[in-house]
This record gives C-alpha cells, sequence and structure tokens, in this order.
C-alpha cells in the first residue's frame, strides 16, 4: 500500500508542475488561452491541498508508528481524495474562485479534518513509547491555518477582497501552513522512525517550544505590510530570533547525527542533506527579513515570495522527506529514481537561485523582466520531466518489499 501511496501523490505532483510549466508558459508567451489568475490558483491549491497534504500524511502513516493502523481504511480515503484533487483543479482552471472550485476545495478539507482526526485516533493506540511532539503539533497548525480559509468567504461577501482582513486571512492560512505544518512535519520524521540517531530529547523539547512562539510572532511580518508601526516589526523580528535559537537546538543535532545509510543509495542521504540545508536556508531569509530596512522588501517583491515558497514546499519539505522514506524503503531505490532526484535538486536549486538573483537585482533597480520571464520559464521546464521519472521509478518497483507489504 506504502509505494500506492506514494505513486499517487507524485502523480499529483507531477500534474501541478505540468501547471507551474504552463503557467510560466503564459507568461512568456503572453498566450489568451488560458487567463493565467486560474492556472496560478489550480497550481498553487493542488501543490498544498492535493500534493502536500497526502504525501505529508502518508508519510506519517508508513513511519511514525512501529504498531499497525488502519491502513485500508485510510488507503480508500486517500483515493477518493486523489480523485477530488483532481476535480479541484480541473473546476480551478475552468472557473479561478467560483462555485465549482469552492466546493471542492471545502471537500477536501473536510476529508483532511477526518484524516487527521482518525489518523491521530490511531497513533494515539499505537506505541506511546514513540511519541513525538511535533506530530501533533504539525496537525495542530494545519487545522488552524485553515481558519484563514473559512475566513475568506465572509470576509469576501460582507467586506470585499480589497478589505486588510481579507489579505491578512489568506497569509494567516498561507504563513501556518508553510513555516508550521510542513516544516514540523520534517522535523517530526527527522526525530522519528529510526532514521537518526538522535532522539527526542530535552533540546529538542526547548527547541520546539521557541519555535511555537516564534511562529506565531513572525506571522506579524504581513501585518506590517499593512501597518508600519514598530511594535509589529519588533514582534517579527523577536519571532525571527527565536527560530532560529530553536532551529539551532534541533537541527544541530541531526547533523551531527549519523544517518543511516544503505549501500548503493548514497543519494538518499544527499537528498536529506540537501532538504536541512534549504531548511536552514529558510530560517536565516526570516531572520534577514526582520531587520527592518529589509522587512518591506520581503514581501514587495514577488520573486523573494515565490522562491520562499518553493524552499520550503520543493527543498525543505518533499525533498528531506523523499531521502528519509527512500532510506526506509518505502521509495524505491532503482536507478530511474535516482536520476530523477538528483535532476529535481539540481533543478531546484536553478530556479532557486535565478528568482533570487532576480529579486535582488530588481531591489538594486537592475532587474531584467523580459530577460527573466524566459529564463525562469527554461529553467521550470527541467521540473516535470524529472518528476516523471521518479513517478515512473516507482511505478516500475510498486510492489514494495515484504517488510513494508502490508504498511
Amino acid at each position: 500500500m506504502a509505494r500506492k501511496w506514494m505513486l499517487g501523490t507524485f502523480v499529483l505532483l507531477f500534474v501541478t508542475s505540468v501547471l507551474g510549466l504552463l503557467m510560466r508558459y503564459v507568461v512568456f508567451s503572453h498566450s489568451p488561452i488560458l487567463p493565467f489568475i486560474h492556472i496560478l490558483h489550480a497550481h498553487s491549491h493542488l501543490a498544498l491541498l492535493g500534493f502536500g497534504f497526502l504525501f505529508v500524511l502518508g508519510s506519517y502513516l508508513f513511519t511514525s508508528s512501529s504498531r499497525p493502523l488502519n491502513f485500508p481504511g485510510f488507503y480508500k480515503m486517500g483515493v477518493g481524495y486523489i480523485i477530488a484533487s483532481v476535480f479541484m483543479a480541473i473546476s480551478f482552471i475552468y472557473q479561478s474562485y467560483g462555485p465549482i472550485s469552492i466546493a471542492f476545495s471545502t471537500v477536501l478539507m473536510l476529508m483532511a479534518y477526518l484524516m487527521i482526526y482518525k489518523f491521530r485516533r490511531s497513533l494515539a493506540n499505537s506505541n506511546k513509547s514513540e511519541f513525538n511532539p511535533f506530530i501533533p503539533w504539525s496537525m495542530n497548525w494545519f487545522v488552524i491555518s485553515t481558519i484563514g480559509i473559512w475566513i475568506l468567504g465572509p470576509t469576501s461577501a460582507i467586506l470585499g477582497k480589497t478589505h486588510d482582513l481579507y489579505f491578512l486571512s489568506i497569509q494567516f492560512f498561507l504563513h501556518f501552513q508553510f513555516n508550521g505544518w510542513f516544516v514540523y512535519v520534517v522535523l517530526g520524521l527527522l526525530y522519528s522512525g529510526g532514521f537518526l540517531h538522535t532522539k527526542w530529547n530535552h533540546s529538542s523539547r526547548q527547541g520546539l517550544n521557541l519555535i511555537n512562539i516564534g511562529l506565531v510572532l513572525t506571522y506579524f511580518l504581513s501585518v506590517t505590510y499593512l501597518n508600519k508601526h514598530p511594535i509589529f516589526f519588533l514582534l517579527n523580528a523577536i519571532g525571527s530570533v527565536l527560530q532560529i535559537w530553536g532551529f539551532c537546538l534541533i537541527l544541530f543535532p541531526v547533523l551531527r547525527g549519523t544517518i543511516p545509510s544503505r549501500p548503493n543509495i548514497q543519494w538518499a542521504r544527499w537528498m536529506i542533506y540537501f532538504g536541512v540545508a534549504c531548511l536552514a536556508t529558510k530560517v536565516l531569509l526570516q531572520g534577514i527579513a526582520a531587520i527592518p530596512s529589509l522587512t518591506e522588501v520581503a514581501y514587495s517583491i514577488r520573486e523573494f515570495i515565490v522562491g520562499f515558497i518553493h524552499l520550503i514546499l520543493l527543498g525543505g519539505m518533499t525533498i528531506t522527506i523523499s531521502g528519509l522514506l527512500t532510506e526506509a524503503g518505502i521509495l524505491p531505490q532503482n536507478k530511474l529514481s535516482a536520476i530523477g532526484w538528483w535532476g529535481l535538486m539540481v533543478t531546484i536549486f536553478i530556479t532557486e537561485v535565478t528568482l533570487f538573483g532576480h529579486g535582488i537585482t530588481t531591489w538594486m533597480g537592475l532587474g531584467n523582466s523580459w530577460m527573466f520571464v524566459r529564463v525562469i520559464f527554461l529553467a521550470t521546464i527541467p521540473f516535470p520531466i524529472f518528476i516523471a521519472m521518479i513517478v515512473a521509478g516507482i511505478w516500475r518497483n510498486r510492489v514494495e518489499p515484504h517488510s513494508i507489504r502490508n504498511t
């Protein structure tokens, strides 16, 4: 079941990458066939509510407990979730935000709540000695983040889409999704499942407390976009410092730990290092953005925002967890998969350099938009190619080894 689940999630990632490439092609070619905003909404919703959620939940299902969970029940819900995700993406392409797309998004969130609830109940009945606070906290932040989505509807109807609360609600969802849900799952899996010799300890607990506080305070970076009161800049700066401190307590032991590596899959170890490096870069960028003179730059240049989002979702979350799953034998260890993962890491690096490089040159008044849209389009082309290779690698070895066949 494990590889069938992951095969479905990476098919969603492939579709997401095709939508991302199409989105950049529309900008590059000025194609009037599909509105940019329709593709953008389909791409972002499928990435977060489709691939992102299902990939994280699957990672938890197959690694968080040594005792059997109700896998057949989750598998049926997972199939339904994939189908609903595809229809949600199609509806966004058709009408952007509208009755159909909103209905499918609502169905997905309700299904996500149900799956989280069932998983937490199953986990509570498993081996309590394996309890890892990062896992329930990550799910807490997922649920908390969706409060922003539920506020959007009434705000749009009563106050309008130009109201400050509408903007803050979107930022609330994105902040706690990326910096909460996706980051915490990486930390949780690094400390569980026997991937590292470093286990949950007092330093980890202190780091978790600091990151929780810092996560709440760094939300005020979004508030500074609307209100330049010094208190909001101060709260964001304090939150950034606490996040750096907390991540140091957590990641330093991880980097010193020994990552068990199986013969001929050293590339999985490099995936983990690459992902952790992306996570560390994310923390450093938040620290830099805490400097008042740079705070406005962080949210006023689109390339910085897109680069930051991809750094977390693709580099920090997807690559790290996939490396851990490959180490565990849940993802296959064939040559096709290895080429796909190496290619994906190189592509992520090139696109991040392109995005942040153009953002910096734009900030300095030297940016060339004509050149950027062409370069970023060309740099994006390998994404669906290498993800397709990863999908093909999973398909080739879709029958799990006996040790994970029933998980």
